[in-house]
């Protein structure tokens, strides 16, 4: 007897779905350390203007993109087709602009006003680049290392999570071990009451709460991420990730350790800090970015960092040129970006030599870069748009 054609259908649909199962088996087993990923290039944002142009935030309702040229410190506003909407400089002495050093990327707060952090507080302004409220701090804020397009202002149920330090600066500085033991990392503005309040210390599976160990002040500059119910932070010479419930910033919830082949630490010597700056210092093993992901995975941007010895023998390389010096270096400070589920780290991402800096993750299948410009040479402006694949 012949079987009806929907057996057969039926069938068939089952060995689809055995066989999807087995390819998605085969995908999770995979450990994390032996997956292939690429960052896969498969759109872009084109933008009739000329600079370097870097992507800050995407609209909720992803139909207006904020770029800032670092060229000009100009402030571009286009549309998902890349149309150019506004153009404006909002940085100087008028009432209409901000007074301060940016401190990070300007965020949206809703489709029609954005956010932009500095080192005086942050600046709320319309679409058409209109200031409406500055958010001042009851605190002078104090800033030793700047970064523009760091990641220092975050949104999050009606409140502003900052990277922005200085609180206590006056009566503990801002190194050091009383600046160790009682110094805060994150500064929350409530919008509603528009005050501002500090959040998270060293912990104590930080080395950075040591007591015996005088840290300098670039060592312990924060990268930090937020999920649905918690904030991640890192300390730029430290390969820890800090998880706290965004419920109580005050009480730890776990401690990560990023177990990289090569992450070079330069330990201080003593409980004092030394004034001089010894430029090889600087070339520890780095956190520069941190990004949450699902299922506690991460992105995490770095550089495993210089021995003494190794800067040494970059620099003399180089023979005294300035310009080779900063080549050599950074041929032998390796690093980049790789994924970190908490145990094991992935190997580096690839990507096309025609990416640059990562500007604006949305999800696997939506992350924007800049373009690299040693690479390429145009009288328009790109960001990419790519997704996470394995290769």
């Amino acid at each position: 007897m012949k079987k009806p054609h929907y057996l057969y259908l039926l069938s068939f649909v089952f060995t689809i779905l055995a066989c999807t199962a087995e390819k998605e088996e085969s995908k999770t087993s995979t450990p994390l350390s032996e997956q292939s990923l690429e960052f896969e290039i498969y759109d872009s944002l084109v933008v009739d203007h000329l600079g370097n142009l870097e992507m800050m935030d995407i609209s909720p309702d992803s139909q207006t993109f904020l770029l800032r040229d670092q060229n000009t410190d100009s402030i571009l506003v286009v549309s998902a087709t890349g149309e150019l909407l506004f153009q404006y400089k909002l940085s100087g002495e008028g009432p209409n602009q901000y007074r301060k050093n940016l401190y990070g990327k300007s965020k949206f707060l809703n489709n029609e006003e954005f956010l932009i952090p500095t080192t005086g507080g942050v600046y709320r302004y319309d679409i058409q680049g209109s200031l409406q409220k500055h958010y001042e701090p009851d605190f002078t804020p104090m800033a030793q290392i700047i970064i523009g397009g760091a990641e220092n202002l975050m949104i999050h149920g009606g409140q502003l999570y900052l990277n922005l330090p200085g609180r206590s600066a006056e009566e503990f500085g801002s190194q050091g071990i009383e600046y160790q033991q009682n110094s805060t990392h994150i500064e929350i503005l409530d919008l509603q009451t528009e005050t501002y309040s500090p959040a998270v210390t060293f912990p104590e599976s930080s080395k950075f709460s040591s007591s015996e160990k005088a840290y300098k002040f670039y060592s312990t500059y924060p990268t930090y991420a937020i999920d649905s119910d918690s904030l991640y932070i890192s300390y730029r010479h430290e390969a820890k990730i800090f998880a706290y419930p965004l419920t109580d910033l005050s009480t730890l919830g776990s401690t990560r350790t990023i177990p990289f082949e090569v992450f070079v630490e330069n330990e201080p010597k003593s409980d004092q800090v030394e004034n001089n700056i010894n430029i090889s210092e600087l070339y520890a093993g780095t956190i520069n970015k941190i990004i949450a992901l699902e299922n506690q995975q991460f992105i995490i941007d770095f550089l495993s960092g210089l021995t003494s010895e190794e800067y040494d023998e970059a620099v003399a390389r180089a023979g005294g040129d300035m310009n080779k010096q900063w080549e050599e270096l950074g041929k032998v400070n390796q690093g980049g970006l790789v994924i970190f589920d908490g145990k094991s780290l992935s190997q580096p991402i690839t990507k096309p030599e025609i990416l640059g800096q990562l500007n604006k993750f949305v999800s696997k299948d939506e992350i924007w870069f800049s373009l690299n410009f040693s690479e390429a040479e145009n009288d328009y402006s790109v960001i990419y748009k790519t997704r996470l694949v394995e290769n």
